[in-house]
C-alpha cells in the first residue's frame, strides 16, 4: 500500500510543509487556500497522513504502518474531515461541535489529532465561531486543516488564528505535462483554459459528461448573442445542469475575455469558447465586470448552502447574457 503523494506543482510546498513539522514549527492551524482544482484537498491528505504516520520515510508516510492502513480503510480514530453533509448546503454547528469533542478528546494511537475542514467557507456563522476556541486554544498535539477556494468570505477571526498557506495555479507546461496521459483525443492545453489553469478541475471535466454539458452552454450563450434561442429557452434546458458549473463556466470566461485584452494570445480554445471570447471583446468592460460580480454573488449564495430558486437563478443569467449581448459594439471584420 502506498502513500498518498503530492501532485509535482506542490514539491515547494510540500516541502516547507514537512520540514516546519519535522522542526517543530508547523502551528496548529492551516488555512489552505487557492484556486479551485489546484489539488488543496490532496495537500491536506498528504500531510494528515505523514503526521500520523508511526513510520514516516523520508518526505512522506510510509503507506504500510497501522495508521496508515487505517486512514486508508477510512477509520482512522485521530483524523475526522467536515464538510457539508450535502453538497451547496452550509457546514452546521452540530457538525463542529462534534469536532470540537473529538479535538479535545485524548490521541488513541497516542499521537496527533487531525481535523480537515472543507471547504471552510461554508460554515454559517454559529459554526464558525463554535471553531474559534479550539483554533484560539487548541490541545497539544492537534492539527486543523481549512480548505478554502474563498478565504475572503471566512470571519477575519478564523483567517487571523490560521497561516495561511496559497496554493497557486501550476506553470502551463507543468499541468499540461501530468494531464495529457488522462486527456484522450482532447488537447490538455485547451482543457486546462477552460478552468483557469487548474489540473483537477480539468481532469474533472472529462467525467460524467461535464465537457459536453460546458460546451453545450457555450453553444446556447453563442445562440443567445445571435438571436437564434430566446433566454428563458435556454434556461429551460439548462435545468438538468448544476448551476455551479455553469456559474464557475461563465466566470472563466469571462477572466479570459479580460485576460486575452492584455496577453493577446492565450493558447488553444474549444471553437464554441473562442466565439465566446470574440463575443465578449466587443462588450463593454464595465458590463462585464457587472456581469462577473454579479456571478460571483450567486456562486456565494449557493455555496452558503442559501438553496436558491434554480429557474429563477438560470433565467436570471440567461436574461442578463442576453441583456450584454444586445448593447454590444459591431465585431471588427478580420483582416
Amino acid at each position: 500500500m502506498s502513500a498518498t503523494l503530492p501532485y509535482p506543482w506542490q514539491q515547494a510546498t510540500w516541502s516547507s510543509l514537512f520540514s516546519r513539522f519535522r522542526q517543530g514549527q508547523l502551528p496548529h492551524g492551516l488555512l489552505f487556500n487557492g484556486t479551485a482544482g489546484v489539488g488543496k484537498r490532496h495537500m491536506a491528505n498528504c500531510l494528515a497522513e505523514f503526521v500520523l504516520c508511526s513510520s514516516p520515510q523520508n518526505d512522506a508516510a510510509c503507506g504500510s504502518c497501522k495508521s496508515c492502513e487505517l486512514i486508508k480503510a477510512g477509520t482512522h480514530p485521530d483524523l475526522q474531515s467536515v464538510s457539508p453533509e450535502e453538497q451547496g448546503k452550509a457546514i452546521k454547528i452540530d457538525q463542529v461541535r462534534k469536532l470540537n469533542d473529538f479535538l479535545g478528546q485524548t490521541s488513541q494511537q497516542g499521537g496527533y489529532k487531525v481535523a480537515i475542514l472543507a471547504p471552510a467557507e461554508a460554515m454559517n456563522i454559529n459554526a464558525a465561531n463554535a471553531l474559534l476556541k479550539n483554533l484560539e486554544e487548541p490541545s497539544a498535539r492537534t492539527l486543523i486543516i481549512l480548505i478554502s477556494d474563498a478565504p475572503n468570505r471566512l470571519m477575519a477571526t478564523i483567517r487571523s488564528r490560521c497561516q495561511a498557506v496559497a496554493f497557486a495555479v501550476p506553470a502551463l507546461e507543468e499541468a499540461s505535462r501530468w494531464l495529457s496521459p488522462l486527456c484522450g483525443d482532447h488537447k490538455p492545453e485547451a482543457l486546462l483554459n477552460m478552468c483557469s489553469g487548474a489540473p483537477l478541475a480539468a481532469r474533472d471535466l472529462l467525467d460524467d459528461g461535464r465537457l459536453e454539458a460546458r460546451l453545450s452552454f457555450a453553444d446556447d450563450l453563442n445562440q443567445i448573442a445571435a438571436g437564434q434561442m430566446f433566454s428563458l429557452q435556454a434556461a429551460a434546458r439548462w435545468m438538468d445542469a448544476e448551476p455551479l458549473m455553469l456559474i464557475e463556466a461563465l466566470l472563466t470566461w469571462l477572466q479570459s475575455a479580460s485576460r486575452q485584452e492584455v496577453q493577446g494570445d492565450i493558447g488553444q480554445l474549444m471553437e464554441s469558447e473562442l466565439q465566446l471570447l470574440q463575443l465578449l471583446q466587443t462588450v463593454g468592460v464595465k458590463l462585464r465586470f457587472r456581469l462577473y460580480d454579479k456571478l460571483l454573488q450567486s456562486k456565494a449564495q449557493i455555496l452558503s448552502g442559501a438553496n436558491p430558486n434554480q429557474q429563477l437563478l438560470l433565467e436570471e443569467i440567461a436574461m442578463d447574457w442576453q441583456a450584454m449581448m444586445a448593447s454590444r459594439k459591431p465585431m471588427r471584420p478580420a483582416i
